[in-house]
């Protein structure tokens, strides 16, 4: 920015500005005002915060820029300093809606030196990077850095100012604008087709249901892209919270993973997604984050690999690679396309992770706390839901009804610790034994009720005896104050007649009672 200041200050003569700045927040921008503040600071001409306009980067910002500075001063400056030649437009387009004239009333100056400063009327006064010069000397601290040799912290490529009629400066320097029309409208018309394609594969991700659909998508998606292959290379995590899971709290809690991406660099393993030359098919590999890419070490030339980070907020879920891609570098589509994929990728995630923490709040709601066994909701939820399943296939179940003995005089003789912990106790054996696909509910304070697949009258026993013995052996280990029981009535279903579960659950319940009545005549 210091030469065109000296320009537009020793040259031009002007001593009355106005900026119109991209993001106060963006680095560039602020080393571009901080320069022409300092330099107009050193001599002592006004360069206040009302001089200012910070918005975006984008031609509507310069638009808006010079409105809103003009409807404070009333009068126009000298000249408009830009920070790009995209706001440098928008300025002259809303000083000629004001009637004005670039460069008659006031000068304008942008940055960039894009096709817009050249071609644009007034043609815009502008600072050429040098883009070669970034590409050579970016190339320079990279082979650095691989090399583990030091770098410095900043590198500065030489800037060339270029001077058009936006500042007054006028050029025998010709251009050809029917040959730009000529490539523009060829350009149009080829990025209209890449265009439509990122917008199909937007709309195409919002409806995959699994990442092996998404993956298929990005990677045979877009047939436009003109680059010889691509990978997705991404942390193993994304795929936590895929799977639909069981019913059980257990099953849920599996899906999880630890949940967090790294926030610095990538996992030592990582999972390489890409297309199979001779199938055609998506193939899945993970791999040692190191040897990925073994043939980035071959020495044959020719293949150029451009690594693309996928980020979602501050978390590094993986990269994208694409082999040869000057295409889309030379169209400037990466940034639409990494966009339209990175949004497809994490708006999957969060649904994925959003129906997670809906299930495990569901099955939270379900659980009894003290036991971990289903409450009267699951009652209705699991078991109502299971037993209308079996109906319709006419798949006949067993219940199982259990209560425990002398709760009461547990808690009224040794406390009500002593009864939470007999509560414990037996929960603890009913789901040691009982098979993975029971479902086994804490009805009240001391009943509980199982839901098994239909059992011989044998097997019944053999599974309640394994209950009892399994709370003598846990009262002895605890020192449990007094003798801990169960009481327990099973039936079967018959699926044919028209009985309901509560119906099954109250006949269990009733056989249930009959044992306890005989056991505490035992006991007398």
């Amino acid at each position: 920015m210091l030469p065109m200041m000296e320009h537009v200050y020793h040259v031009h003569g002007c001593r009355k500005f106005w900026f119109v700045m991209g993001p106060r927040d963006n680095y560039e921008n602020g080393q571009r005002m901080r320069a022409v503040v300092d330099y107009l600071t050193e001599r002592n001409v006004p360069c206040g915060e009302e001089c200012f306009f910070c918005e975006s980067f984008e031609i509507k910002s310069g638009y808006r820029g010079f409105m809103k500075l003009y409807e404070k001063h009333g009068e126009l400056p000298q000249a408009v300093i830009c920070a790009n030649d995209e706001i440098a437009v928008g300025v002259c387009k809303a000083a000629e809606e004001k009637g004005f004239s670039v460069p008659e009333d006031f000068i304008v100056t942008g940055f960039d030196n894009f096709d817009k400063a050249a071609y644009f009327l007034p043609r815009i006064t502008t600072i050429d990077q040098r883009q070669e010069l970034l590409v050579e000397k970016s190339m320079e601290l990279f082979l650095h850095v691989w090399k583990g040799e030091p770098v410095e912290e900043c590198y500065y490529t030489d800037t060339a100012c270029v001077f058009w009629d936006s500042c007054g400066c006028h050029t025998d320097e010709g251009i050809d604008l029917a040959a730009y029309v000529r490539k523009e409208i060829l350009t149009e018309a080829e990025l209209a087709g890449l265009e439509e394609e990122i917008k199909m594969l937007e709309y195409e991700l919002l409806y995959c249901k699994t990442l092996e659909e998404i993956y298929e998508k990005i990677l045979k998606g877009i047939h436009s892209l003109q680059c010889d292959d691509m990978y997705l290379v991404l942390d193993e995590k994304i795929e936590d919270y895929q799977n639909e899971g069981g019913e059980t709290l257990e099953d849920i809690t599996n899906l999880s993973g630890d949940g967090r991406f790294h926030e610095i660099g990538y996992p030592d393993k990582m999972k390489k997604i890409y297309t199979d030359l001779a199938s055609g098919k998506i193939k899945m590999e993970v791999q040692s984050r190191k040897k990925l890419f073994d043939d980035l070490d071959a020495d044959e030339g020719g293949r150029e690999y451009l690594f693309l980070p996928f980020h979602f907020s501050q978390y590094t879920v993986g990269y994208m690679v694409i082999v040869n891609s000057a295409y889309l570098m030379e169209k400037r589509y990466l940034n639409k396309l990494m966009s339209t994929i990175m949004t497809g990728m994490e708006n999957f995630y969060r649904s994925k992770r959003l129906e997670y923490i809906n299930r495990e709040l569901g099955e939270i709601s379900m659980r009894d706390a003290m036991t971990g066994l289903y409450n009267r909701l699951g009652y209705q939820n699991q078991a109502c839901r299971i037993f209308k399943e079996s109906k319709e296939k006419n798949q006949d179940l067993s219940i199982l009804f259990m209560d425990m003995d002398r709760l009461k005089y547990m808690n009224d003789t040794f406390g009500h610790e002593c009864g939470d912990l007999a509560i414990k106790i037996t929960a603890r054996a009913i789901l040691r034994f009982c098979p993975d696909n029971a479902v086994a509910i804490r009805m009240g304070g001391d009943e509980f009720l199982v839901i098994l697949t239909k059992m011989s009258q044998d097997e019944m026993t053999r599974l309640v005896n394994s209950i009892r013995k399994d709370i003598s052996a846990r009262v002895k280990l605890l020192d449990f104050p007094c003798e801990l029981g169960i009481s327990a009535g099973g039936i079967d279903t018959d699926m044919r007649c028209s009985k309901e579960l509560d119906d099954y659950v109250r006949e269990a319940d009733e056989v249930m009672y009959q044992e306890k009545t005989a056991r505490k005549k035992q006991r007398k």
